[in-house]
């Protein structure tokens, strides 16, 4: 199984998280190669010190090939640089086309700066949605979970005050349909269960509250229903995670980002994946960004790196199982 990462910002803690990962764990079954400057590497594993030679870096229990990137970028953890983002851009386009041609199983990719990439050009409001542009005949899922909580997102990067206006009855019945195929074949969940949070508070309490639900969120979950998805809701998202309800679904797709990742990013406690759903290739990445004010120290810690490869050898054993 080979797996391409992308070094996403060398300044923040994507390169700690990578190295630790590779310092202190082994993954035998897996051939990890990053795509990465070579002299921004060699500037990395010195301060870091560890051998490389011949392209590769030489961890003690592992080995790990560098696919080479033109852009340098001077490794100073803790200080964003136009130069780490324009080498973040060409990893993430280096490593697509590595796995585009059959060279990769699986892509890993490493936290960006979005307002960094932004600056140099980069015209996406995140990874997922440059992987929507990468894959213009799909539509891509995110899916960030822990263990048996999945939170799917019904609008991802989306400002709060316009939420309401991206939503519609179809997108909903698209990304309800998209999740039951992903617990199917990438959790390997035959009859999956999946609950739909409301947007507004209470669930819009029979319209007073809002209409979103009445209008656009009953809908899509009827016609689902119809299909013989196992789907119920608008559930009032306060009460559906106080009082543990969302133990009794493989999935909850919530509405807006911060409704389904605070829960989940409480539940994980830095061991969160996440995972783009509805695409032709497996992806997935640590559940969190850059961390500036702890690049380079000692307080940076590795759990969602090894559990996003650990993610990837599950579902690439689902998606080849039968």
């Amino acid at each position: 199984m080979h797996v391409i990462i992308s070094c996403g910002d060398v300044n923040g803690i994507a390169t700690d998280i990578f190295f630790k990962t590779c310092l202190y764990h082994a993954f035998h079954d897996m051939q990890c190669s990053i795509a990465i400057n070579q002299s921004t590497a060699k500037e990395i594993c010195e301060t870091w010190n560890i051998a490389f030679e011949d392209s590769t870096i030489h961890f003690p229990e592992m080995s790990v090939k560098v696919i080479p990137c033109k852009n340098h970028a001077t490794y100073k953890p803790g200080k964003p640089s136009n130069d780490a983002s324009l080498l973040a851009i060409e990893s993430l386009e280096t490593s697509l086309e590595l796995i585009n041609n059959g060279e990769a199983d699986a892509l890993l990719t490493l936290p960006i700066s979005k307002s960094g990439l932004h600056e140099c050009g980069w015209m996406f409001s995140g990874q997922t949605d440059w992987l929507h542009h990468a894959f213009p005949e799909s539509h891509p899922i995110m899916i960030l979970f822990h263990e048996s909580m999945r939170i799917a997102l019904a609008s991802v990067h989306v400002p709060l005050n316009r939420v309401s206006e991206t939503l519609n009855t179809q997108t909903i019945i698209d990304v309800i349909y998209g999740v039951h195929h992903s617990m199917k074949i990438d959790f390997a969940i035959e009859q999956p269960r999946i609950a739909v949070l409301g947007l507004n508070p209470h669930a819009g309490e029979a319209g007073m509250l809002g209409t979103e639900e009445r209008d656009i969120i009953i809908p899509a979950i009827e016609q689902a229903k119809a299909k013989g998805i196992r789907c119920e809701g608008p559930f009032p998202a306060d009460g559906f995670f106080s009082r543990q309800t969302w133990k009794g679904y493989d999935a909850i797709i919530a509405q807006y980002h911060d409704q389904g990742l605070i829960p989940l990013k409480l539940q994980a406690q830095g061991h969160g994946v996440n995972f783009t759903a509805n695409i032709p290739i497996i992806r997935v990445s640590p559940d969190h960004g850059t961390a500036y004010d702890i690049a380079g120290t000692n307080r940076v810690e590795e759990h969602s790196m090894i559990a996003s490869l650990e993610a990837i050898r599950s579902i690439v054993k689902n998606r080849t199982r039968g």
